[in-house]
């Protein structure tokens, strides 16, 4: 694919590295040409691409860059505002296919992924979604992202009190779905009718959206 990456920090320089590994084509643009550095601290790492110095929500920076060319565009400076921006003038102006945008207020996630349509990741939510995760214990947690958005699955140990109860009978925690039951032989039983019974040593398997 031909990728345009648009802010070259630490998440822009590091998706460049791994789409030229994945043997994509690869053009980076930012606003500040010592950004490109990022490239030089990466050891064994030559960039092959094309480096763009220049704002961002230019047009004519935009077509320099490649973008009327390309098949996909991440936007990741460190100013959401821009980045939406960008993601806006690439999808709507330019017409490219799939487009990302880096967005670090959960609040302003939400709107434009609701109201605009925008795909945006929310880097804030994701790490504290992992740090929260990391603080308890025995759950473990798996994510996938669909559109725009992560969900978590949260797989909790059963207690004592639960064993030989149905699933649907356990209390679930708050701004969560119960997905299902995740037995000791690694088979998952879904939270349909017939409703599991669970048993010693089962997982309880919770599901959220996480971003």
């Amino acid at each position: 694919m031909n990728i345009l990456i648009v802010g070259c920090g630490r998440v822009g320089s590091s998706m460049v590295r791994l789409l030229e590994e994945m043997e994509h084509q690869v053009s980076v643009l930012d606003i500040d040409p010592k950004a490109f550095e990022q490239f030089h601290q990466m050891d064994g790492y030559q960039f092959s691409g094309v480096a763009i110095t220049g704002i961002p929500i230019d047009t004519d920076v935009l077509r320099q860059a490649g973008i009327e060319t390309c098949d996909a565009v991440a936007v990741a400076t460190s100013d959401d505002k821009v980045n939406i921006m960008v993601a806006q003038m690439a999808s709507e102006l330019f017409g490219v296919p799939r487009v990302i945008a880096r967005c670090t207020d959960p609040v302003l996630k939400q709107l434009y992924s609701r109201e605009f349509g925008l795909r945006t990741v929310c880097a804030t939510n994701l790490t504290v979604q992992s740090m929260l995760l990391s603080l308890l214990g025995d759950e473990a947690s798996y994510t996938v992202t669909i559109g725009s958005t992560t969900a978590a699955f949260v797989t909790v140990a059963v207690s004592e009190w639960d064993v030989g109860r149905p699933l649907n009978q356990v209390s679930v925690p708050p701004n969560n779905l119960l997905y299902g039951v995740l037995r000791s032989t690694g088979i998952m039983e879904l939270a349909t009718q017939p409703m599991p019974i669970l048993q010693e040593g089962d997982q309880i398997v919770f599901s959220r959206i996480s971003d």
